[in-house]
């Protein structure tokens, strides 16, 4: 799909479609200076004229009428706006229903095991509060008593599934069959992170959110961005504030030191 044709006027514009934004531009190789956002339509509506290969698309607040040059260019363009119309509603459906629960988290038995099998679940402090980080880009875990510390984290670009029940060697070797509907488990490239959640809607909550959040890529919106990157930048320069201070008075305490032994020798000359 290299060509659209019209925009309002019968304008010719060449258009591109990024994700839920429509850009359009007076040539391919020429700055886009317009948009529509796709996540403001809801449809699209094909005009019966089988000549001038019009067709609407249909926003909250206005109307934008574009004609294609060909039968086939019209079709090519009304199906892909169509799926990013249904994406954008789907991503506007995800963002209510399931982004502040990944953000806030959830306390879920986290299963463990050795090579051999040996490490059951009871035998260990398996509670875990399982979250998205505040930039959006880990799934990280903490317990529930110390939430200043973070277990460990697998970064969201290496997971490569969300998988229901016992799929994992971790759970085929410690899980109960009796609570596999309420498991789930997080593929990441290297490693799993096997789950079990108090009931069967909180696991299914759970595995559709993630695949959601998969699926659509970065949940944060740009203020949401810039605010995580100020605080990982607030953070970044109070623990670099820490390690000079540190080093500071590393320094200070052996320089007290020397001039004590320096002092200690010129008394016993």
């Amino acid at each position: 799909m290299k060509k659209s044709a019209w925009v309002k006027e019968w304008r010719e514009r060449y258009f591109i479609l990024k994700g839920g934004l429509l850009f359009f531009t007076k040539g391919k190789f020429i700055q886009p200076h317009g948009l529509i956002d796709l996540t403001t339509c809801s449809n699209i509506k094909i005009k019966d004229d089988d000549h001038n290969y019009e067709f609407e698309i249909v926003g909250s607040e206005d109307k934008f009428s574009l004609r294609a040059e060909s039968g086939s260019l019209q079709e090519n363009w009304t199906n892909a706006i169509r799926r990013a119309i249904s994406n954008c509603l789907s991503k506007q459906e995800f963002q209510a229903k399931y982004k502040a629960m990944l953000f806030r988290g959830q306390t879920f038995e986290k299963y463990h095991n050795d090579a051999m099998g040996r490490f059951k679940l009871i035998n260990k402090d398996a509670k875990r509060l399982v979250k998205v980080s505040n930039d959006g880009q880990r799934i990280i875990w903490l317990k529930p008593n110390e939430l200043e510390t973070i277990c460990d984290s697998i970064d969201m670009n290496s997971v490569v599934a969300i998988n229901p029940g016992h799929t994992t060697l971790v759970f085929k070797q410690t899980g109960n069959k009796s609570t596999e509907a309420n498991c789930f488990s997080i593929i990441a490239k290297s490693r799993s992170l096997d789950l079990e959640a108090d009931n069967r809607d909180t696991a299914r909550q759970w595995i559709e959110g993630l695949r959601a959040m998969l699926k659509y890529g970065n949940i944060l919106t740009p203020t949401e961005l810039r605010e995580a990157d100020h605080i990982r930048n607030m953070k970044e320069t109070g623990e670099e504030r820490k390690k000079k201070s540190a080093l500071h008075k590393h320094e200070n305490d052996r320089a007290k030191l020397r001039a004590a032994r320096e002092r200690a020798h010129q008394a016993n000359r």
